[in-house]
């Protein structure tokens, strides 16, 4: 994996350990939860469709659209692994190993509070 890959998935997978702890919480009046991705929808249309707000990432350089936080399974026995959505994609993105696995089966953070405004 390289470097940027790798600083990626070490964030992204940080964010989404801590973001565990928070799922359906309630602080100040702000809700985090963890949402199926809805009708087949990309993580920030899948919390605009619930009326809450996507937690995002960080940036696809390439596209100059977010990264939003979500997680998925490899397997049915599997644990859940936090990975990233692209904008407009239906997948779930994790790293496993030196390999990218793409879930199609997965769950998007959304919250409450809008934090990050969609572009």
């Amino acid at each position: 994996m390289s470097n940027s890959y790798t600083k990626l998935y070490l964030a992204v997978a940080l964010l989404g350990m801590l973001s565990l702890g928070l799922s359906s919480v309630a602080k100040a009046g702000v809700f985090v939860n963890w949402m199926s991705a809805h009708k087949k929808l990309d993580c920030p249309m899948t919390c605009k469709a619930r009326d809450m707000y996507v937690i995002m990432s960080g940036t696809d350089h390439k596209q100059d659209k977010p990264l939003s936080v979500c997680t998925t399974k490899k397997d049915k026995r599997g644990e859940w692994l936090v990975g990233y959505n692209r904008w407009q994609e239906k997948t779930c993105i994790v790293g496993i190993g030196d390999k990218a696995y793409h879930g199609d089966r997965y769950f998007c953070l959304c919250t409450t509070h809008g934090i990050q405004p969609l572009r």
